[in-house]
């Protein structure tokens, strides 16, 4: 081939790739905030099972940020409260060209200002609900009949670095002699990477796996100021290890009120 043709060729692909950046650019600018609203309520709605709102998003396609303002999260029926959780930012920071992939790729997702409440209903807890509802980490066979995930259905992710910050927890307990009916605990700042790299994960997966974190983290820090039976009820939806764990920590919280 001349190397006049090949010159073209270059010259008309790349022509091409603009022109399809360029009309994505102008698609996303029109639409992108509210086909990311709907894929995030939509989501976690999938994962969480109770109704879930986005007070606000911006988006900047060029500069590869996404921006979304006061995500809240119902709580199950049957509680006092009608919020289980609030966060007040989150900064994404992707690469914009994977939007056009089958896997969106991001650096960095920050969730910032975050604010649970867990209440007590009988022997049972809105946290507790809330994780058994979610997406199960473990895999499965895959059912004969099952179809195919049509193409296109969703997108999945690959996040190289996930942070949560400032993270406060009100925790409602039952009324009790001598014991406070409201437990605050902040917890320490999350941090976890490389997210969608050994699994495939969706919105609905990547909610879980936030909410997994953060339970974990109050698990861990709540031992010696939340009741037993929460902390247990809590280790038990995170899986075997965490619970053993936390069993050790548990009796010696039932050792410091018997001693009070």
């Amino acid at each position: 081939m001349k190397k006049g043709k090949v010159k073209k060729i270059i010259q008309y692909t790349a022509i091409g790739i603009l022109a399809v950046i360029l009309v994505a650019s102008l698609l996303f600018s029109l639409f992108g905030d509210k086909l990311i609203r709907v894929a995030v309520e939509t989501g976690a709605r999938k994962a969480l099972q109770v109704d879930v709102r986005l007070e606000k998003i911006s988006t900047s396609l060029l500069r590869g940020k996404v921006d979304l303002v006061n995500f809240e999260i119902d709580n199950p029926q049957g509680y006092q409260h009608e919020s289980f959780m609030k966060v007040g930012h989150v900064f994404v920071n992707l690469n914009t060209p994977s939007l056009l992939s089958n896997t969106i790729e991001m650096d960095m997702i920050q969730l910032e200002n975050i604010n649970l409440v867990i209440e007590q209903k009988g022997t049972t807890n809105n946290l507790k609900e809330i994780l058994s509802n979610l997406p199960k980490s473990e895999p499965t066979e895959p059912k004969p009949e099952a179809k195919p995930k049509e193409e296109g259905a969703g997108k999945n992710f690959r996040i190289k670095v996930l942070e949560i910050n400032n993270i406060e927890v009100k925790a409602k307990l039952l009324p009790t002699p001598g014991r406070a009916d409201t437990v605050t605990l902040t917890l320490k700042p999350i941090r976890l990477e490389n997210l969608g790299t050994a699994e495939k994960i969706d919105t609905a997966a990547l909610t879980a796996k936030i909410l997994n974190a953060i339970s974990k983290g109050i698990a861990e820090q709540g031992t010696d100021v939340l009741p037993t039976e929460m902390i247990g009820s809590i280790g038990d939806k995170l899986g075997k290890s965490t619970t053993d764990a936390l069993k050790g920590l548990g009796g010696l919280f039932k050792k410091k009120e018997k001693e009070e």
